[in-house]
């Protein structure tokens, strides 16, 4: 499988600055999430993330000393956003979140990779990736919930049950949605719809920037629901979003 992200160097600078040699851990940094999900599958590399566990105030520091742009406003969640060209790399300090309440999460960061991929929602967004960057065909994936398996094979599982993991975070429901469009080989599943329905007052009381950003996801993967024939997931996109059918509405 080629290692599609080596071919990227704004990636492998990044990389390479935050896996300095003479680290505690072989490999402190990772990438992960859609970047990894491209590199299995073999698309074009879009969004590039990486999970760390140098705590973020180090992250800062390499970053500066290199002057690469940053922006720092998410630091208190452990996120920190780097420009380098045309690229954005979202880096995050691995984290777990307790006192999850569907809208807000206390968190604690850690230096525990499992830990942090159980805080994650799906099994195909937790599978972590090491480099060889001398080596266009060489990389190691860290995947505790098998999620590159479940990829490959069309499968939106949640890394905990649907019940629990969408009552921790609203979003959930909606990113489901997002994944389910772009990768699933299935058709839903029934227990999960339930989730997502008996959800809709709260997932309706989201900010209408947050509701609005992921809508505007889905619909790039799926234009206007056009070949959406599930009537609950039908009713549910007419109460979140009344006038979903209409793009135009999503660039005010």
């Amino acid at each position: 499988m080629l290692n599609i992200i080596s071919n990227i160097p704004e990636a492998v600078k990044i990389y390479k600055l935050l896996n300095p040699l003479g680290s505690e851990e072989n490999t402190p940094t990772k990438f992960v999430g859609g970047c990894v999900r491209d590199l299995i599958l073999g698309h074009k590399i879009k969004d590039i993330d990486l999970a760390t566990s140098f705590p973020p105030q180090k992250i800062v520091k390499i970053l500066e000393n290199e002057n690469i742009k940053i922006n720092i406003k998410a630091i208190n969640f452990g996120v920190v956003t780097a420009y380098i060209n045309n690229y954005l790399f979202e880096i995050t300090t691995l984290r777990k979140d307790f006192l999850q309440d569907g809208r807000y999460a206390k968190i604690e960061f850690t230096k525990d990779w499992k830990l942090d991929s159980q805080r994650r929602d799906f099994t195909i967004n937790a599978i972590y990736c090491e480099l060889n960057t001398k080596s266009n065909e060489s990389f190691q994936l860290f995947d505790p919930h098998n999620g590159k398996e479940d990829l490959i094979n069309g499968k939106i599982k949640f890394i905990k049950n649907a019940k629990t993991s969408i009552n921790e975070d609203y979003v959930r429901a909606l990113r489901y949605l997002r994944f389910f469009y772009s990768y699933s080989n299935y058709e839903h599943d029934p227990y999960v719809l339930e989730q997502i329905f008996e959800n809709k007052n709260n997932i309706k009381n989201l900010s209408q920037n947050r509701l609005k950003t992921e809508l505007k996801k889905i619909i790039i993967i799926n234009p206007k629901l056009k070949i959406e024939k599930n009537l609950l997931i039908k009713d549910f996109f007419s109460y979140i979003y009344p006038d979903f059918n209409s793009i135009a509405n999503l660039n005010g």
